[in-house]
């Protein structure tokens, strides 16, 4: 493990300083920061793996602490013919997120995850939900309600959990580096965004990867393109490399793509409403669909409350595949300090 860890950590460092010593920005933040929904596809065999969420290409002001706290529970019920997969439950994440303007030209950031695979409470509202639309139920009603069992059998790859676990996950460590100065895009922003991800979690029960796993993201940030209706489009995209996983090793894929693009309409002067599309390549060489490649849509918004605190409220859907969650409900709660 020491030699995985080691020449990730010395590359990880090296790309700080080389681009932060030649680009920066000159430009201060906008006083209205806009930020993409901040949640990745929580499919319980990508979720062990360092998938980046997305995040503004502007950074945290030099001085200050943004501290956030996410919870995020998506629900799955997918079985094929022969029950060779089987996935049914929920996957709650409560992530205590830090981004820290250690300068103008830098911003360090770690997230400290628990995840709670489990039966779940959202079962029941998911069929009223779909009920009252005129939706069909075929798949939840396969399954006793809030109960998990997520099985894989493919290629001689065995994989089953049938009872609760939840425990401390995979720790991040990020940082960005702005990449355009104020003379030449004074009202939009891109950011080099590199992210390391230690395997703390347990791999035996889906709370990490059991390797270690480095990315790389562009985040950009456009205040003046869409000015007119007081929107702001952010982009985001990247690859990411993913050590030997002891979860499907047989099947795991070592490189991904990944992106996403956001728009975030300040409604008023104290709400805003987001609207996004995620996506990433798959991460699994496998014959599911549902370790395959992945699009999310992501619809919330955030509310200005007093004393400075912002509140994210909002919901995942599937769009394409069943590769990512039927549903998830999303909370985060964040402050500048």
């Amino acid at each position: 493990m020491k030699l995985i860890i080691s020449p990730l950590k010395r590359v990880f460092c090296l790309i700080i300083i080389s681009v932060g010593s030649v680009a920066y920005a000159e430009d201060s933040t906008p006083v209205h920061q806009a930020t993409p929904i901040y949640v990745a596809n929580q499919n319980p065999f990508v979720q062990i793996f360092g998938l980046p969420k997305s995040e503004p290409g502007t950074i945290t002001p030099a001085g200050k602490l943004d501290a956030g706290f996410l919870y995020y529970v998506s629900n799955n019920a997918i079985k094929n013919d022969d029950e060779s997969l089987i996935w049914d439950g929920e996957t709650a994440q409560y992530n205590f997120r830090v981004r820290y303007g250690f300068s103008d030209k830098l911003e360090l950031g770690v997230d400290v995850p628990f995840i709670d695979h489990s039966g779940g409470y959202m079962d029941s509202g998911i069929r009223k939900f779909h009920r009252m639309f005129g939706y069909p139920n075929d798949r939840q009603e396969q399954f006793d309600k809030n109960q998990i069992h997520y099985k894989i059998n493919e290629a001689g790859v065995d994989f089953e959990m049938k009872e609760r676990r939840s425990g401390l996950g995979d720790i991040r460590f990020s940082a960005a580096i702005p990449l355009f100065s104020k003379s030449l895009h004074p009202q939009r922003y891109l950011a080099l965004r590199p992210l390391l991800k230690l395997p703390s979690g347990d791999s035996e029960y889906l709370l990490g990867s059991g390797g270690t796993d480095l990315s790389m993201s562009l985040a950009y940030s456009d205040y003046q393109t869409l000015s007119g209706i007081n929107t702001v489009l952010s982009v985001n995209c990247g690859m990411i490399y993913m050590g030997n996983t002891k979860v499907l090793r047989d099947l795991q894929r070592h490189f991904a793509g990944y992106g996403g693009v956001s728009l975030d309409w300040l409604a008023t002067k104290h709400l805003e409403f987001k609207l996004q599309l995620d996506m990433h390549s798959a991460f699994y060489e496998s014959e599911f669909k549902q370790l395959g490649s992945s699009v999310q849509l992501l619809a919330g918004g955030t509310a200005h409350l007093p004393g400075n605190v912002l509140l994210d409220l909002g919901m995942s859907q599937q769009v394409v595949t069943d590769a990512t969650p039927d549903l998830g409900l999303y909370l985060f709660v964040r402050h500048l300090f």
